[in-house]
């Protein structure tokens, strides 16, 4: 894996490019959320955002993580806010989520 970045590097970057990705894979709102929003991350964490979308279109989700895997150099897991309902998991990710 990559060198090391913060969760405050991640942070920053994603509000840097925000018009970006809003442009070109629909972004409404983005939030870091696991082991990097926590910094407990190890060399082998990936990188989780919390995700909601303009419209639940594939295109914009896998490209949004290929977009992001080439930025970050490691593995991304996106979570599509849409998808959660009122989850006991997005109740978890909601106490420790940082919004870029």
């Amino acid at each position: 894996m990559s060198k090391s970045i913060s969760k405050n590097e991640i942070i920053n970057i994603i509000r840097a490019e925000k018009s970006f990705l809003q442009e070109n894979f629909g972004v409404l709102t983005i939030g870091l959320f696991g082991s990097y929003a926590k910094n407990k991350q190890t060399p082998d964490s990936d990188i989780d955002f919390l995700v909601e979308f303009a419209e639940p279109r594939f295109e914009w989700v896998a490209g949004l993580n290929s977009y992001m895997e080439k930025k970050f150099g490691r593995k991304i897991e996106i979570v599509r806010k849409r998808n959660m309902g009122e989850s006991r998991f997005l109740k978890r990710i909601e106490q420790e989520i940082i919004y870029a």
